[in-house]
Formats: structure tokens, sequence, C-alpha cells
């Protein structure tokens, strides 16, 4: 169990700082881009994804944003894009689900305000 954890929490960060990388990149060479379209040109670089992929996995994310888990916003969040592809990736990798909190491991690495 402890062997499994510490491979969920090198894949969950790998991932995290590649999709990191990304949004510097992306940012810093497209400054006209923000928020939803950011984050589809992110996940089409990095993803290795077509668009019609990217685009489902935007809306499931807008999807399972809610009054309970985002009180007052309607506005994806990175961290929140980041969550759900990270978890999705693992999954598609075969995995049924995950011993740690790839939540937490989000939160820790992406700073809220981007």
């Amino acid at each position: 169990m402890i062997l499994l954890a510490m491979k969920e929490r090198m894949f969950a960060r790998r991932a995290v700082r590649r999709l990191l990388r990304a949004h510097s990149t992306i940012s810093a060479a497209r400054p006209d881009l923000s928020g939803k379209a950011l984050y589809k040109e992110i996940l089409l670089r990095t993803g290795k994804i077509d668009e019609a992929n990217v685009d489902r996995i935007l809306r499931r994310v807008e999807h399972s944003i809610d009054e309970w888990t985002a009180p007052g916003r309607t506005e994806l969040q990175f961290r929140e894009v980041v969550h759900y592809f990270v978890f999705s990736q693992y999954v598609a990798a075969g995995h049924r689900g995950s011993v740690v909190s790839f939540r937490a491991i989000v939160d820790a690495l992406v700073p809220p305000n981007i």
C-alpha cells in the first residue's frame, strides 16, 4: 500500500508540474488567452489529445462545479482542470482508483490565483 501511494504521488506530481510548465509557457507566449481558452490550449499541447476530447474534458469539469463545491463561483479555475485531467489520465492508464488524494496534491502544487 505504501509503494502504491508513492507511485500515485509521483504520477500526480509529474503530471501537475508538466501542466504548470505549459501554463507558464503558454501564458507568456499568448497573453491574450485566459480562462477556458488558455486551459484548452494547455491541454491540447500537453495532453496529446484532440480538440474534441479537450472540449469534452472541459465540459465535464464545468459540470462538476456546483454551489456545494464552489459557492458563488461559475468560472473554471486552473486547479479544477488540473485535478480532473490528472485523475482522468491516471484512470485511463488502467488504474481503478487511488489511495492518495489527488486533490490535495494539486492544491499543494497549483497556486489558487492562476
